[in-house]
């Protein structure tokens, strides 16, 4: 049997090629620009989930505990949602399943409609768990796309982010 650690540099590994795999078949578009990059965002998603599984996260739950790490004090979900630009819904789904989980506690903000999170100590551990994981991953897109086409990438996805019609 592989060790966890084996395991981990396996799919890791598998990640790579798939990204390859990835930019290979992105090489066909479709007509809708919205779905290429729906679907490259998914794709990219399912590599990040993949390379993080070893911790129990899935990326998105790994933004998440740290983006409430990252101020060291509890926050409130419409504070997380404004944070990572979400809507408070999806933000709150999520952080009921790392309440289940035992990552984080809520408790009652300033007013009764209002609640607060913060990371438990299983949500610390598990984030230093997943913390090279994740950076793993940042550097095989990093690798992949090379350093002026992610440049370029962040660019052009904040002028999407600007656009209004």
């Amino acid at each position: 049997m592989r060790s966890r650690h084996a395991r981990t540099l396996l799919i890791f590994s598998i990640d790579i090629c798939q990204m390859r795999v990835y930019t290979y078949i992105m090489k066909r578009t479709f007509p809708c620009h919205c779905t290429t990059l729906r679907y490259a965002a998914q794709t990219l998603t399912e590599v990040y989930d993949r390379v993080l599984a070893p911790s129990g996260l899935k990326v998105t739950q790994y933004v998440l505990l740290e983006s409430i790490l990252e101020d060291e004090a509890e926050q409130s979900i419409t504070d997380l949602a404004q944070k990572l630009g979400s809507d408070r819904s999806t933000i709150g789904r999520n952080v009921h399943i790392l309440v289940r989980d035992g990552l984080v506690s809520m408790s009652r903000g300033s007013d009764r409609r209002e609640h607060t999170v913060h990371v438990t100590k299983k949500g610390r551990e598990t984030v230093s768990l997943a913390n090279p994981l994740w950076q793993k991953a940042q550097t095989a897109v990093a690798d992949t796309l090379g350093s002026d086409q992610l440049n370029m990438l962040k660019t052009l996805l904040s002028q999407l982010e600007e656009m209004s019609i």
